[in-house]
């Protein structure tokens, strides 16, 4: 493989930044009175497409690198 040599690597670089979008939702989730700036259109515009687009290239590279890995192990096999 080319950048991550483990699943050890991924992890460290995949949950810290899983555990920041985490504490970020249950902080404002969990909030009495959200801020008013939350409730207009073009924030929660932009926050649905920063959640589909975050989760979405998270699926996609993790697609790719298995679909790598698969092939690997294919040619070493």
């Amino acid at each position: 493989m080319k950048y991550m040599s483990s699943e050890f690597d991924w992890f460290m670089v995949t949950m810290p930044v899983f555990a920041i979008v985490v504490y970020l939702i249950v902080m404002i989730g969990s909030m009495e009175k959200q801020p008013k700036i939350l409730e207009t259109e073009g924030v929660k515009k932009m926050t649905s497409f920063l959640f589909v687009g975050l989760f979405g290239v998270g699926v996609l590279v993790s697609l790719y690198y298995m679909i790598i890995r698969f092939i690997d192990l294919l040619v070493s096999y």
